[in-house]
């Protein structure tokens, strides 16, 4: 009990005589020092061009195809709100950038498209497994609390879940 005590008694010794750390240049918080005030000089105008042009933005049409057939619709919980997991069978093999596109949200009827990219040549049939696509997106837990029918949409299945 002695040894501890005197081994701590001589490190507080030791430590107190030693320079105060809040103003050396150990400490982090002083590494940086204080901010100043910069006078801020004025952008001219004539020079300086919009990021957006004055018309907007076109955004490019979406071209893929939606998918024939929803075989799942999956409803997972988070703490943010929750994932909306879908899972559809292209005609072939080779659809590529899956996607659910947000169609409507009416009534508290949350409605989405399970889109696809078609591949391009002479593509296979295959397996079931080999066209299956999984997607999925998030929704906010504002907006979750309104929605009370979550559908997605294929071009011959649509799928459907209710509170």
């Amino acid at each position: 009990m002695l040894r501890p005590l005197a081994l701590c008694l001589c490190l507080t010794l030791s430590v107190a005589g030693c320079q105060r750390v809040s103003s050396s240049n150990l400490n982090p918080l002083n590494w940086f020092g204080s901010s100043t005030v910069v006078p801020t000089t004025p952008a001219a105008t004539s020079e300086t061009r919009p990021l957006v042009p004055a018309g907007g933005l076109n955004p490019a049409p979406d071209t893929r195809e939606r998918v024939p057939d929803i075989t799942g619709l999956v409803i997972e919980q988070t703490p943010q709100g929750a994932i909306i997991r879908a899972t559809g069978v292209a005609p072939t093999q080779g659809y590529y950038n899956a996607q659910l596109v947000l169609q409507s949200f009416e009534n508290g009827v949350l409605t989405y498209e399970m889109r696809a990219e078609e591949p391009t040549g002479s593509v296979s049939v295959g397996s079931i497994a080999s066209r299956t696509l999984n997607v999925a997106t998030s929704v906010a837990g504002a907006t979750l609390d309104a929605v009370r029918t979550v559908r997605v949409v294929g071009d011959t299945t649509t799928r459907i879940i209710s509170r």
